[in-house]
């Protein structure tokens, strides 16, 4: 079936294509940071397999118009660790993690230094890596294991990224020119709806590059990849075809909001980590494109592919009391996604202490947020259902018919009243806005390596509008979005 109209797919291209002298510029940065660490690597007599870029930008093409950065990888035989990797686990990552650190200082930091870079930071995710700027491109040298398809099958990958030279091996040698743009639409429509990768706005994981890759390539194309999305929630994308009651009986994958198996690892999920919101979001926003009339709406469903910024606008007077920011500036010292996951155990403890007393009553009600960032700028958004409450609650204690409970729950409530079957009491309530109650608590769990920021800024106007032009739509159940406004603001707020 046809869903994106031929003449769409051609205009949506002329703008996302990479320029042919944005394509010349990465390959003269891969070209100087390769020599430059071949060079470093002679001097300290350090070994190697190959120095390689991955990602996007590597071998595979499928990069978007400014939006690249480049992922150089560095691969190492595994003897290089010796028995380290025979060690249990907690002692092997501390020993892989200072391998690494190891030749981030002594071998890829030097190298970046020679060739003029700037911005050289060590960062750290799963091991420590080297973020450098050069070229006007962000770069990350990464080392990782150079392990045959064979190792990776029957022993697994040592590091999270050994896999990433294989995911780039199997989709150089599955796309044509036609897939490879396809891959470029369907990537556009993903970043467009605010929900790639680990940067989304729109939950924690998003669709990632490789993901949209499969997706595509297992289609057979754009079309056919937008066939597969739309199903995606109860039909796996499976390069072995298998059902998802099968797949469901892998103890890995069971618990997965969705399924789609990686060819070069047919018992893998690459999207285990996908937030379920996020998929509903790009799922609601594919619906609402195909809806549309390619011919009619053509300015429409341009704008529902080609990314643009979230808006900054203020919320309705309407939602506005309901809606609370707080601002983080991170000092840098970590990947950004270590920053970000600690937020979202922040933000999801206050939501739920929001909602309910500590005796279980109910206190603010419900509340969506999310988190939302930008360099070193956090930002964690609620929109709560009840900002204002009373300064007392009434608690109810132990039914009648429970005489030795309801004589206890009497001496520690001399006030306790009796109503229908059971012992009720009034409890005075140390919190009454939802507004200084998020407040204290975001001061009160302040991670280590952040510093709160007063004033007001777009990461904030952007983590709010993305709670009420994005999530609202997809908690469908959330009593605001049930809201005769919203439903009105609905027929006109732009996807």
């Amino acid at each position: 079936m046809r869903y994106i109209d031929e003449q769409v797919r051609e205009l949506v291209l002329e703008k996302i294509r990479p320029t042919q002298a944005e394509i010349e510029n990465q390959r003269r940065v891969i070209q100087i940071l390769h020599d430059a660490l071949v060079t470093r690597a002679k001097e300290i007599g350090q070994d190697y397999t190959f120095i390689e870029a991955q990602g996007s930008t590597g071998p595979k093409q499928t990069q978007l118009r400014g939006t690249a950065d480049i992922d150089l990888f560095v691969g190492l035989d595994p003897s290089a660790v010796g028995e380290l990797v025979e060690g249990y686990k907690a002692e092997r990552g501390k020993g892989l993690s200072k391998f690494f650190d190891n030749l981030v200082e002594t071998w890829f930091k030097p190298a970046a230094g020679e060739v003029g870079a700037s911005k050289i930071l060590k960062a750290y995710s799963q091991h420590p890596y080297l973020s450098l700027v050069l070229g006007g491109l962000d770069v990350d040298v990464i080392a990782c294991f150079d392990l045959s398809a064979e190792e990776l099958a029957t022993d697994g990958p040592i590091t999270a990224v050994d896999r990433t030279v294989h995911h780039t091996r199997y989709v150089t040698n599955a796309v044509n020119e036609r897939v490879r743009d396809d891959i470029r639409v369907l990537k556009s429509f993903i970043r467009a709806s605010h929900a790639y990768g680990d940067a989304c706005a729109v939950g924690q994981m998003g669709f990632t590059g490789y993901s949209i890759e499969v997706i595509t390539i297992l289609g057979g194309g754009l079309d056919e990849a937008i066939d597969l999305l739309l199903k995606l929630e109860d039909n796996p994308v499976d390069p072995l075809n298998r059902s998802e009651k099968i797949l469901r009986e892998n103890s890995r994958l069971k618990d997965d909001y969705v399924i789609v198996i990686d060819p070069t690892d047919t018992n893998r999920n690459v999207a285990s980590s996908f937030t379920p919101r996020t998929v509903r979001w790009v799922l609601k926003r594919l619906g609402h494109l195909l809806s549309l009339d390619a011919a009619a709406d053509i300015e429409e469903v341009m704008n529902l592919i080609l990314e643009r910024p979230i808006p900054t606008e203020h919320l309705p007077k309407w939602i506005a009391p309901h809606a609370i920011t707080h601002s983080l500036r991170a000092d840098g010292t970590a990947h950004y996604t270590q920053f970000r996951d600690k937020l979202y155990r922040i933000a999801r403890r206050i939501a739920s202490e929001l909602g309910h007393e500590r005796t279980g009553e109910t206190r603010f009600g419900e509340a969506l947020w999310e988190i939302y960032f930008e360099g070193n700028t956090f930002s964690i958004g609620f929109l709560v259902e009840h900002p204002e409450i009373d300064d007392s609650y009434r608690r109810r204690g132990p039914p009648l018919r429970l005489k030795e409970a309801a004589d206890e729950f009497r001496k520690r409530h001399p006030d306790a009243f009796e109503e229908g079957e059971f012992l009720w009491t009034i409890v005075p309530r140390r919190w009454t806005s939802a507004r200084a109650f998020v407040e204290r608590q975001i001061k009160t769990m302040l991670p280590k390596g952040f510093d709160l920021i007063n004033e007001d800024n777009v990461v904030a106007a952007r983590v709010l509008n993305t709670l009420y032009r994005y999530v609202m739509r997809v908690e469908e159940d959330f009593p605001l979005s049930k809201r005769q406004e919203y439903k009105e603001a609905l027929q006109t707020l732009p996807w």
